[in-house]
Formats: C-alpha cells, structure tokens, sequence
C-alpha cells in the first residue's frame, strides 16, 4: 500500500491511490452498484466519505477520489511511527462512532488496507467492498500482512479489536504486527515480549502492550465483557490516557537480527521455535505415528495368537480342499488375518497381508473413534442392488467366487473383487467410486502330516478387467438441528 498522489482529470483536481496494474482484472461485482460510503473523523465528528472512479495512469489502475493526501495506517512502523499513540487512540474514537454493520467485523478485526490517514491526522475508514477490492488484486503476502496477521484466534469476541489496537502499538514499535510470525502463532498466540526488545519506547507504555496482549481469557471478559468489539475500545481509551509515545520515525522498520540482538529476545525466540516445531511436527505425524503404533501392537497380537493356535487344530481341520479356499476369502472379506492364515502350511505367505493389515487397522481405529464400522460387505451390498452408503466407508472384498480343481492337490480361484481403490494406481478424480476386478488367483492344497488339509502354494492375485463403479452417499448426520423463532 502506497499513499495517495495528486491527479488531474478533466482540469479537476482530485487524488489517487494505485490498485493494481492496468490489466489486472478487477472483480466486476464489487465495483457495481451504488458506492458505499467510507467515513473521515477529524477528531470530532465522523463524516461520509466516497470515491469518484477508477482510472488508468501509467499502466497502473487507480481509485480516484476528492484531493486529500491519504497515508496508509500500515506505515505507522515507518512514516507514521512518531504519533502511532495518537493515532491509534483516534482510530478507538472513530470505531465508537461507527454502525456494526458498516465495520463487517466477521473476521474479528479491521483489514489494514480499510484505514488511512490524512496529512491533518484525520482517520479514513474505508468501506468494506474497497477493502475486498484491495484484497482481490494483493498477492499471499500482502493479504497475510494486511488481515490474517492481526486475527488473533484465541482471544475472546468482544475483545478483538482491543487486541488489534494493541497489535498496531506494537507493530509501529517493532515493524511487525505481534502474531505475524507463525511461530507465535503455533505457540499459542505467544507474542515476543516489547520488555526484551531494544526499542527505546516508555517502559510503562512497553508494560501496558505486553500485558494486553498476553491477557488470559478471564482477564478479556472482564476489559471487554459482553460489548460489540468497537463498543470495547473505551478500555484502550481510559488505559492509554497519559501514556508516553516517545518513538522516532524510521525509513524502514527495524530488521529481525536487529530485533533479536538482545540476548534474552533471541533466547525467547529459539525456545518459541522449538515448540513450535513440535506443535507442528505432532499435527502433522502424530496420525501416522499413532497409526504404526498401533498397526505394530494389533499385528503382534496377530503373531501371538497364531504361535498359539499353531498348538491346536485349525478352525478348518474337518474342511474339504474347496470349503478351505472359501473359508480363505471368507476371512478376507472379514479382514480377518488370523482366519486367513490358519489353513496355511509353515513357511506358506499370504499374499494378501499387508493389504488386509492396513483397511483392518483403517477399520478398527475408526471404529474406536467413531463408533461405526467402514467396511461393507460387497456381497451384501449388491444382494441389496447396490444401495448408497454413507460417507467414508469403504467396500472390499470378494464376490462370484467359481473355484476350479485342475488335479489332486491344484485349483483355480475365479472371482470378482472390490476394492476401494484403484489397483493399477492411476488416480481418478470424481465422485465417490469402487472398483471392481476380475480375480484368478492358483492354490496347492495337500493332506498335512497332522491329518487336514492345507494350503502349501498359493499364488498372487491377477487381476484384469477394472470397472469404475461410482457410488451414490449420503451424509453420515443430517443436520436437523431447528434454530429457536
């Protein structure tokens, strides 16, 4: 944000402030229709405010508006650092004076590019729809800089525009707002305490920024109670009275080795980092090392029940060699590796296992949480005409299943199997989908030495003929809540 620049139009004298380049596209639903005022207070009174146009200046587009000098309020850190007291207390009585619905606090808080200053000290508050206009031609950076950086999100309602004023203080002091570094952020909204800073400013005034800005949240309902947020600025007014501002202007704010060249700053800010760090990392991996851990305590649980029932006959000692291959995908379907693997021979791999393991261990720790089972039975399903599930379940498992004895001891599987995802990997975008396969798979069953029959080879699933089947859902609640008339 630049401040404003005298313009000529048609021999009337007028000012401008730039918006974008020339052939940036400007939003065409924010520019029609009537124009919604701003207000000007000149410490007194608060009067309508309203721009004339857009206009192109040298490949730059323009709002162009009545000649008045306009300073952007986020240069209180540079131009406007010596009178950043006074101006923020007049900001606090010009926000008094303003209607709720023309301030549009839906974010808790003032975009910066809405506030302006005049060369006089007058406040500009600008209207909502140039603000979202500001905010539609802004890269990442300067949307961040200008609302995302101010929005404190553990700070009670009605005191978020305390805070903000609070926020600007401390942003004219140290050339960045308190919460702009995403480290204080993740730290709890743990600001860099003004007290270890070398910024020269009045310990009393450095004393009232730190403490309002680390305020527990018993301390925010008590300064600002149940009042809309603009309404609570009689409290920066009543604690800022006789504070001392005694900050010089800077061409430029202050750099971050600057900031952190008192020992007890740079201290405060390597520890920060560190939590922060593993705030992140435990948001991030906490899922997946939870998962593991979980994935290796149900899988040694599988271990040892099969050492234990390796002592014992097979749940499948009395079967024939067919009812063996059905009681295996039985299981599958069950997701039941422990049934899968007792017809196995020693040595014998279950080909299966790591893709059984991972939908079981899916399965059961949504079950844990969420107290529902994600799993459908594909038989079932389409025995019913496949009906629509519910959001987040998944079906798996086989259908059609024709078995085929080739000699003694050799057959052939053949099969349609569901999954959820797709086996040859390419990822489809789309609704909801399962897919559906052509399965063979080979097994050797043979008469152990123990008197049952069991799977001495089986082969790897071949899978040929996908179908992409999309699935209707419907939501897993239905939001029938009735709000009071």
């Amino acid at each position: 944000m630049k401040k404003s620049f005298p313009l000529t139009i048609d021999n009337t004298q007028l000012s401008a402030i730039t918006i974008a380049d020339q052939d940036a596209q400007l939003p065409s639903y924010l520019l029609g229709g009537e124009k919604r005022p701003g207000y000007l207070y000149d410490g007194k009174t608060l009067s309508p405010w309203y721009w004339k146009g857009l206009s192109a200046v040298d490949g730059k587009r323009v709002l162009t508006f009545e000649a008045c000098s306009l300073t952007p309020l986020c240069e209180l850190a540079t131009s406007l650092r010596s009178q950043a007291l006074t101006l923020v207390r007049r900001l606090c009585e010009a926000l008094l004076l303003c209607d709720t619905a023309f301030l549009d606090l839906s974010s808790g808080i003032i975009p910066l590019w809405r506030l302006w200053v005049t060369d006089e000290g007058h406040i500009l508050i600008m209207s909502q729809d140039l603000g979202d206009l500001f905010a539609s031609v802004s890269d990442s950076d300067e949307r961040y800089l200008n609302t995302a950086s101010w929005v404190h999100h553990t700070v009670h309602g009605p005191f978020s525009l305390i805070d903000q004023m609070c926020s600007l203080l401390y942003y004219s002091a140290v050339g960045i707002p308190p919460f702009f570094d995403r480290n204080s952020r993740e730290d709890g909204f743990r600001h860099l305490p003004l007290s270890l800073l070398a910024t020269g400013l009045d310990l009393q005034t450095t004393a009232f920024i730190d403490d309002t800005l680390s305020m527990s949240l018993s301390r925010m309902r008590e300064a600002a109670g149940n009042k809309h947020p603009h309404k609570a600025l009689t409290y920066v007014l009543s604690k800022t009275e006789g504070l001392v501002w005694d900050l010089e202007v800077l061409e430029e704010p202050m750099s971050r080795e600057q900031l952190l060249a008192a020992p007890k700053a740079a201290e405060f800010a390597a520890a920060q980092a560190k939590r922060a760090t593993a705030k992140i990392f435990w948001r991030r991996y906490g899922w997946i090392i939870i998962t593991v851990t979980l994935s290796v305590v149900l899988v040694t649980g599988f271990t040892i029940g099969r050492v234990k029932d390796a002592l014992a006959p097979p749940y499948t000692a009395s079967y024939s060699q067919e009812e063996v291959i059905e009681a295996f995908y039985h299981a599958q379907n069950s997701l039941d590796l422990q049934a899968m693997d007792a017809p196995l021979a020693r040595k014998v791999k279950n080909p299966a296992t790591m893709e059984v393991t991972n939908l079981f261990v899916t399965r059961q720790t949504r079950q844990a949480y969420e107290s529902i089972n994600v799993q459908i039975d594909p038989q079932a399903w389409v025995a019913d005409g496949m009906p629509p599930i519910m959001e987040g379940t998944f079906i798996y498992g086989i259908t059609d299943l024709a078995i085929e004895r080739l000699n003694e001891a050799s057959f052939v599987a053949r099969s349609t199997y569901w999954a959820p995802f797709n086996y040859e990997g390419e990822s489809e975008e789309g609704p909801m989908a399962v897919y559906a396969y052509d399965m063979v798979q080979r097994f050797t069953i043979e008469m152990g030495k123990k008197g049952w029959y069991e799977i001495t080879a089986i082969s790897a699933p071949e899978v040929a003929n996908m179908r992409r089947i999309e699935v209707a859902t419907y939501p897993r609640f239905s939001d029938t809540t009735q709000l009071p008339l």
